[in-house]
């Protein structure tokens, strides 16, 4: 019988594990207060993690320019043990809300006051977790995950006038280990992550209008 080595009992085990590891886990999603209830979010049916409430009473087609408020940093209590640098929390609302804009504008006209048919998105950062990039550089070490970083938040869509919920959310995710660029930043994977957010709300606000999702 043919002695197996180390690195070929690595290939033949490879392919399961870039199965099992393509993405990053969930973690718990955080109630911080940043929305005024809780009590209707319900887990996403396919996406692990995430917790969300649509209002059924609302036709949320009729909403067709989109305010996006500034991105708030409101941490949870394991947010704070981070201890993240105020400035990188700064520079990541910032980030969140450009890339939620840019998903938007794509198809839909974004104003700056409130008005008939205007939905306001309120989003907020509840927690971010650093990438360790000196883990995401050895192939064996980075199908881990232990290299990953992440980013928790919370979103919230109203009608711009009455402040009626239209749809909310909150979510905790870590990046993809496949995230090559992403896994050498310091907050690349959890840059990856608030852009995945800003395009599942545009796929959301596609459904809605009838339109294929991109």
């Amino acid at each position: 019988m043919t002695k197996l080595t180390k690195n070929t009992i690595f290939a033949l085990l490879l392919p399961g594990l870039l199965a099992l590891t393509m993405f990053g886990c969930a973690t718990q999603a955080a109630k911080t207060g940043f929305l005024n209830d809780y009590s209707k979010l319900e887990p996403h049916p396919d996406i692990k993690g995430r917790f969300r409430y649509i209002n059924s009473n609302i036709d949320a087609s009729k909403y067709n320019k989109f305010i996006v408020d500034p991105v708030a940093v409101n941490l949870s209590e394991e947010g704070r043990k981070k201890n993240i640098d105020p400035k990188n929390l700064a520079k990541l609302s910032k980030h969140f809300r450009k890339k939620i804009e840019e998903e938007l504008q794509k198809d839909y006209q974004m104003v700056g006051s409130s008005g008939p048919d205007v939905m306001r998105i309120r989003a907020s950062i509840s927690e971010v977790s650093k990438t360790k990039p000196y883990l995401n550089v050895h192939p064996g070490t980075k199908l881990t995950g232990a290299g990953l970083g992440g980013a928790g938040g919370e979103m919230e869509l109203v009608d711009s006038q009455t402040g009626e919920r239209i749809a909310a959310a909150i979510d905790n995710q870590k990046g993809s280990r496949l995230d090559l660029v992403g896994g050498l930043q310091w907050y690349g994977n959890a840059e990856a992550v608030m852009e995945n957010w800003a395009k599942d709300l545009k796929k959301w606000v596609d459904k809605v209008h009838g339109k294929p999702t991109k």
